[in-house]
């Protein structure tokens, strides 16, 4: 807070805390003037609103109230003037009009329940039904065996084709020529030992024969 002497215009800075609410005296130093320093209440900072808005806003507001208290006066005016009797009687008119209109149902014509055969209609069995079951597969998986006899049939397939098409194998690849004369040999000398062993056993019957 800063005070400045009323005589000699000394300028001094005072912590806030100094000065109570209510004022106090104090003394230059300079001078020796004495004099009651108070605080002024800091202004009032004033809204950021828009003083139109305001306005219209008080204008909504009062014709808001104003429809509010037509609609309440209304109400109490026709709770007030409203009678039963005679809201009751125009209705007792329409009901016996509408029943000289309207000729009697055929309700009145139908027999009695009493004499209406009450003997329960027979129904057709509903057929019964059978949750979906999804398909099941028509093959069923091959046990170890048949895998076993697959894997042979296939080796013997791979081994016979290498055999057929060993030219062709050792032109598109020659490095393994080698190992395809190896063993087109080595089966060339089981089937002679087949066809020698296959002869003595036919040999051998006919001299029986």
């Amino acid at each position: 807070m800063r005070l400045l002497c009323p005589k000699c215009d000394a300028e001094y800075e005072v912590a806030d805390g100094v000065i109570p609410n209510a004022g106090r005296d104090v003394q230059c130093s300079s001078c020796d003037t004495i004099w009651f320093v108070e605080i002024k209440p800091a202004p009032l900072k004033s809204s950021g609103i828009d003083p139109e808005v305001i306005s219209i806003l008080q204008q909504e507001a009062q014709r808001e109230l104003a429809a509010r208290n037509v609609e309440t006066s209304s109400t109490s005016r026709l709770s007030a003037t409203a009678n039963p009797a005679e809201t009751t009687e125009p209705l007792a008119g329409i009901q016996t009009t509408t029943n000289a209109k309207n000729p009697p149902s055929r309700r009145n014509h139908l027999p009695p329940i009493e004499d209406v055969d009450t003997k329960p209609t027979k129904t057709a069995p509903m057929a019964e039904i059978s949750p979906t079951s999804e398909p099941e597969d028509d093959v069923p998986p091959l046990n170890n065996r048949q895998l076993g006899i697959l894997v042979a049939l296939t080796l013997l397939g791979s081994l016979a084709a290498l055999y057929v098409f060993a030219p062709k194998i050792t032109e598109a690849f020659p490095a393994y020529t080698d190992w395809v004369n190896f063993y087109i040999l080595w089966v060339d000398d089981i089937r002679q030992w087949l066809q020698s062993g296959l002869s003595r056993i036919l040999e051998y019957r006919k001299s029986f024969g």
